[in-house]
């Protein structure tokens, strides 16, 4: 049965290792869409399947065939202050192909508007970079007609939230470019902490990161007045 959740709406953009899952209200973040390799995978609680998050807006859930071929074209026009290479096209589409799925700490997920995929996200296992066990890294990307309205923001907070509440996250991070700052900003509105430069890829990055003792910490300060605990 698909496990569906419904959080409270808010909106982000980030960077992508490897490839670029991109930009959030305004700006991108880095992400990972190459060959998926479970050795190179974290300990965090895997093989969750039919992935779907619900927020107000926006629906998170495994991409269509169609929507898979729609990813490739963005990613071949990505902006390059989000994407270090170009992934292999077979290699991109059949991790696509798995989406909907976390397993090994690999999650791809569509962002849905009104039915209709207005970008994706998802969580990534980067290149040559162990991560401790409970950590995600994230990666998300946006249409440019669906930037600046928040909807990034909302897709990063669904994630989190899910990944603490589902997965069993200690901590959710992403790094983008340090002249980003519609992404940076995007990361301070939903919580995320600076946790500072990291030079990867042939690349200097900035690092933003949630523990879940600050994800419980900002859940509680976002609740409604009145709303029982």
């Amino acid at each position: 049965m698909p496990l569906t959740i419904s959080i409270l709406s808010l909106s982000v953009q980030m960077r992508s290792a490897g490839d670029s899952v991109g930009a959030l209200a305004g700006g991108r973040c880095q992400g990972y869409f190459g060959p998926m390799d479970p050795q190179d995978g974290q300990d965090a609680k895997a093989g969750i399947r039919d992935v779907r998050i619900r927020g107000s807006r926006l629906l998170l859930r495994a991409l269509q065939p169609g929507e898979i071929e729609e990813e490739w074209r963005a990613m071949v026009t990505a902006d390059p202050m989000v994407i270090t290479e170009l992934p292999r096209e077979a290699d991109f589409k059949a991790r696509l192909r798995r989406s909907g799925h976390l397993e090994d700490g690999w999650l791809d997920l569509a962002i849905v508007l009104d039915g209709v995929s207005i970008g994706r996200i998802q969580t990534f296992v980067p290149p040559g970079r162990a991560l401790p066990p409970g950590t995600f890294d994230v990666g998300i990307d946006l249409r440019e007609n669906a930037r600046n309205q928040g909807y990034g923001r909302e897709a990063l907070a669904l994630l989190t939230d899910w990944l603490f509440e589902h997965a069993a996250a200690g901590a959710v991070e992403a790094s983008t470019d340090p002249a980003n700052v519609a992404m940076r900003t995007v990361f301070q509105k939903v919580g995320w902490m600076l946790a500072g430069p990291l030079t990867e890829l042939g690349r200097e990055w900035v690092m933003y990161r949630i523990t879940r003792r600050e994800w419980e910490a900002w859940r509680h300060q976002r609740r409604p007045p009145g709303q029982a605990r």
